[in-house]
């Protein structure tokens, strides 16, 4: 298994059952799920999971919790997700914060170094992020991340804003 990203202050891993109260905290809060369809029931957190773990197993990648190095603490998760978008397959660079971290720099943090991790370990020359018009917190981080808006797409029957950056591009 490749190395997954690290920064200063955090560092990714994998996903795993211990981990669903975090998960069910996290998916059910109204303020982290805004932009999202609706919040998650615990059951539907253990299907997040499930899809996650599944995801580590047929591409090696999917999201990852994000942990402060200080001290463990989970406070969110980031990661490369395969999307099929209006018929063409991207990484999606994806990324959820909760609410009481949020402001601290850790979203920017986190999606950076899963941008990095998709250009340096699987090696794509492109890489997106697809944000709801209205999430404009998303928007800044995928800016931070040096991407730029690419086009409108319906992705899950809504409207989002697909971001991308390009290895080229850094």
């Amino acid at each position: 298994m490749k190395k997954l990203p690290e920064t200063e202050r955090l560092r990714l891993r994998q996903m795993g059952p211990s981990d669903i109260d975090f998960l069910c905290e996290i998916l059910s809060n109204p303020e982290v799920m805004r932009f999202y369809p609706k919040q998650y029931t615990r059951e539907e957190a253990y299907e997040w999971l499930d899809r996650q773990m599944g995801r580590y197993e047929e591409f090696g990648h999917g999201l990852w919790l994000v942990e402060r190095k200080q001290d463990g603490r989970l406070v969110g998760q980031a990661g490369v997700v395969s999307q099929k978008i209006q018929g063409e397959l991207w990484l999606e660079v994806g990324y959820m914060i909760h609410s009481q971290y949020w402001k601290r720099g850790f979203a920017s943090e986190a999606a950076i170094a899963c941008r990095d991790y998709a250009f340096n370990e699987l090696n794509v020359e492109q890489v997106c992020s697809l944000i709801q018009p209205a999430n404009i917190a998303s928007q800044r981080v995928a800016l931070k991340n040096q991407m730029k808006p690419h086009r409108l797409v319906q992705h899950y029957d809504k409207d989002h804003l697909q971001y991308i950056v390009q290895r080229s591009d850094l």
